[in-house]
């Protein structure tokens, strides 16, 4: 969703994102991930009631946290504060302000810094397995042979002269 605001109308918006040289890298990073199984996940795991976020937005956003290096998660939080366009590209449910400059107000888009950090406690760590085993699946069909092992295991012996295994062993 391209939010509109008193400042920005969807068309501003919309070039905003594809010139923003942060959410160009993201996009380009997560368009190497096969992202079925985690569509299949959250397709079997739909809420009733209000929609949540949906879990490819705190996945995105953990692998972001991951990759820039934030150690604690209220650095992540505080990081998409000041990228309210790449919260857009995540994918968070937007809390939609047309008096804020990006049509949305990214303090009440995100989820407070106790839930974001619970959230990605709980994280099903097998939802991560999917996404990861899928995209080296995919990957291996693209490239033959990627994953196979070419080591000779004759190249890979140490070989320890008989005197000197001896003093591996003195205490």
């Amino acid at each position: 969703m391209i939010p509109a605001s008193e400042l920005f109308d969807q068309s501003t918006m919309t070039a905003l994102l594809e010139h923003d040289p942060l959410v160009q890298d993201y996009r380009t990073f997560f368009s190497f991930l096969d992202w079925s199984a985690v569509e299949q996940w959250q397709a079997q795991h739909s809420s009733r009631g209000r929609p949540a976020h949906p879990e490819s937005a705190y996945l995105k956003a953990f692998l972001l946290r991951i990759r820039e290096g934030l150690m604690y998660t209220s650095h992540l939080r505080r990081f998409l504060l000041k990228h309210p366009l790449l919260v857009i590209e995540l994918g968070f449910r937007l809390h939609l302000d047309a008096t804020q400059p990006y049509g949305f107000d990214v303090e009440k888009t995100l989820s407070c810094g106790y839930w974001l950090r619970k959230h990605l406690q709980c994280f099903d760590p097998a939802l991560l397995q999917a996404l990861l085993h899928a995209t080296v699946a995919a990957l291996q069909q693209e490239i033959p042979g990627l994953g196979a092992s070419t080591s000779n295991p004759e190249f890979c012996t140490v070989r320890v002269p008989k005197q000197e295994i001896g003093n591996y062993f003195i205490r």
